[in-house]
């Protein structure tokens, strides 16, 4: 059975390809421009589609967009996605992996969210990755469709805002303003180091006997913000500073996700002090 990786020259995707190559899976890659194994330009009329979608293949979509431009929004992460599902219902692909966001659960506030939890995004992106969850659904309703694997993935430590943010502070000579609630708290969030994404996505890559499964992807201890500026600090930024700032009204002080039931299906090494593992496995993936 062949595995091709959508969107590999994106971050996630040099990720995910990275760990495939290290361990010799022999995973394709498909990208935009040369240098993936299969060159494609999304358009569903190119002919180099007809080398992706082939019978009893794997699709691993990791091609998305974000930000808050509604226009595009709509166009990578829903209608692209009907259209896949399509072709590959068509082609007789064997199971698809779909990268949705923790950004469609919104503020629930208190316990971990499960699967089920209502859908509430706050944003824009979050709106988009919920109305392609329910394309998805409504595509398993109304004909055949191959096995779909939704990954709700939250914050994936190296792609995160937050180093986003702290290298762009550090390149202007300031400090990284951290949230603090009245509690004395940093922001409390779930995250995934890329190697366990890699080693989560590699896992459920094989087909499945359900027509849609969801599934929330993160390790199963949460990371306080301000351990993991400590451990992006420690790994990546040595000269990294940061300054306490009241938490705006509004701001949820917890935002995490049960990892119930992907612990049946992946096992993952439960580590205490996530925030300095997942920093270990962004430095071990530089220049990635």
């Amino acid at each position: 059975m062949t595995t091709y990786l959508l969107g590999a020259n994106g971050r996630i995707g040099r990720t995910l390809h990275h760990h495939a190559e290290r361990i010799g899976l022999g995973w394709q890659t498909q990208t935009r421009a040369s240098g993936g194994d299969v060159q494609w330009s999304g358009d569903f009329h190119d002919p180099s589609c007809a080398d992706l979608f082939r019978h009893g293949t794997t699709l691993i979509n990791m091609i998305g967009q974000t930000g808050t431009n509604q226009e595009k929004l709509e166009a990578t992460n829903v209608q692209f996605v009907k259209s896949l599902i399509k072709r590959a219902s068509d082609t007789g692909v064997a199971h698809i992996i779909l990268a949705s966001s923790a950004a469609v659960y919104g503020d629930h506030g208190g316990a971990p969210l499960t699967e089920d939890a209502e859908l509430k995004p706050l944003n824009e992106y979050g709106e988009s990755k919920a109305r392609m969850e329910d394309a998805v659904h409504e595509a398993a309703a109304s004909q055949i469709i191959p096995a779909i694997s939704i990954l709700r993935i939250g914050n994936v430590a190296g792609s995160d805002s937050l180093l986003t943010a702290a290298r762009k502070h550090m390149a202007l000579g300031k400090k990284v303003p951290i949230h603090r609630f009245s509690s004395g708290a940093a922001p409390l969030r779930s995250y995934i180091g890329p190697h366990d994404l890699f080693t989560v996505v590699n896992a459920l890559s094989q087909p499945h006997d359900r027509s849609v499964r969801t599934l929330n992807v993160v390790a199963s201890n949460p990371v306080y913000l301000d351990d993991a500026l400590a451990a992006y600090k420690t790994y990546l930024l040595p000269e990294l500073e940061w300054t306490d700032t009241p938490a705006p009204k509004g701001t949820p002080e917890e935002i995490t996700l049960s990892t119930k039931n992907l612990d049946h299906l992946v096992t993952l090494p439960e580590i205490e002090d996530y925030a300095f593992e997942m920093a270990r496995q962004v430095a071990q993936d530089q220049p990635l």
